[in-house]
């Protein structure tokens, strides 16, 4: 039993994926409690943003003022984030779906998050210029959702704006990542896994670019959660980039091909079968590790191949590519 439980928490280890947190802020242009953690807020997101691990969505609200020129630009779609939480009051912040409940916490929530294995890989790349186009979304479960049988699951592609000139109490300043749409509308999309796993989905959003938004100032906050209004809000990951440097898709428009590795049969009884994918025109190699860190075999990366072990135990296959990037896969070995 001891074994068997060891077996199971190397397999989460080895298949965790890097985690973004998601921040969302609501708040609006005449609360003036907003505005008193403004500074201490912006300079959390400041400190952290730039690692990439951090996302970031302030919604607006309509009261106290009903003119706050933010919410009245998308009332509908901020509307149902602000349903999902049941806010009540503003300011309202809330780390990868679960409330907080204060600012000066931030740091604190922040890392706790971030120290909870994520399973969920988030991807998206762009087809298209700076006025119009869609985003390819690949989602990657490394195992199966825990929530997966329970509820449903929807991917939010939202875009914020930095530098929008701001009012109310704001006024002389601006407002920093402003909602501004919802790519797939004000519910998100459907994400659907069945395994096996790691089980790969692909979801497209179109985009228009308003003219008054300066694509420039554009970033893209991407995240699963539950389905609308479920009792159950927690983000499984979520994804952040600058608009304008998303990455272009290539061919049909899906995401551009990160390396992966996938097995054959697995628990397998010595025969381990590997399929490795690589980028386009990038060479890679594949070494098999038992459980000591000790490597046991290793071959080019062809795009399929297969490693015999005499021992029954828990091996760790990694693919490691040319320019650098790797991806690893648990194989279980029983006699």
């Amino acid at each position: 039993m001891r074994f068997v439980l060891a077996v199971l928490a190397l397999v989460t280890l080895a298949s965790a994926a890097d985690r973004v947190v998601l921040l969302e802020n609501f708040t609006n242009s005449g609360c003036g409690p907003c505005w008193s953690i403004e500074g201490q807020l912006n300079q959390f997101v400041a400190d952290n943003i730039a690692s990439g691990r951090l996302a970031v969505i302030r919604a607006h609200v309509n009261w106290p003022s009903a003119g706050d020129p933010i919410y009245t630009a998308n009332p509908t779609e901020q509307n149902v984030r602000k349903a999902q939480y049941g806010v009540s009051s503003v300011p309202f912040l809330i780390f990868d779906g679960i409330q907080v409940t204060a600012a000066p916490s931030l740091t604190n929530h922040f890392n706790s998050r971030l120290n909870v294995p994520a399973y969920i890989d988030i991807l998206v790349a762009r087809n298209g210029d700076e006025t119009s186009g869609h985003i390819s979304i690949r989602i990657i479960a490394e195992q199966e959702p825990q929530w997966a049988e329970e509820t449903e699951m929807r991917v939010w592609p939202i875009l914020v704006e930095d530098q929008v000139p701001g009012a109310g109490h704001w006024a002389g300043t601006y407002f920093k990542q402003a909602f501004r749409d919802n790519l797939l509308g004000p519910y998100g999309g459907k994400v659907e896994f069945t395994g096996p796993y790691p089980d790969t989905i692909y979801v497209d959003a179109e985009y228009e670019i308003a003219s008054s938004w300066n694509p420039d100032n554009l970033f893209l906050a991407t995240f699963l959660q539950c389905s609308y209004q479920q009792s159950d809000h927690e983000v499984p990951n979520a994804d952040w980039c600058r608009f304008i440097d998303i990455p272009q898709g290539v061919g049909d428009g899906t995401v551009p091909q990160a390396p992966s590795v996938t097995l054959g049969v697995n628990p397998g009884t010595g025969l381990i079968p590997v399929a490795a994918e690589l980028p386009p025109g990038v060479a890679g190699t594949l070494q098999l590790f038992d459980i000591t860190g000790r490597m046991v075999s290793s071959m080019p990366a062809a795009a399929s191949g297969s490693f015999s072990v005499n021992e029954a135990g828990v091996y760790f296959v990694r693919l490691t590519t040319e320019t650098g990037e790797s991806a690893v896969a648990t194989a279980v070995v029983v006699r």
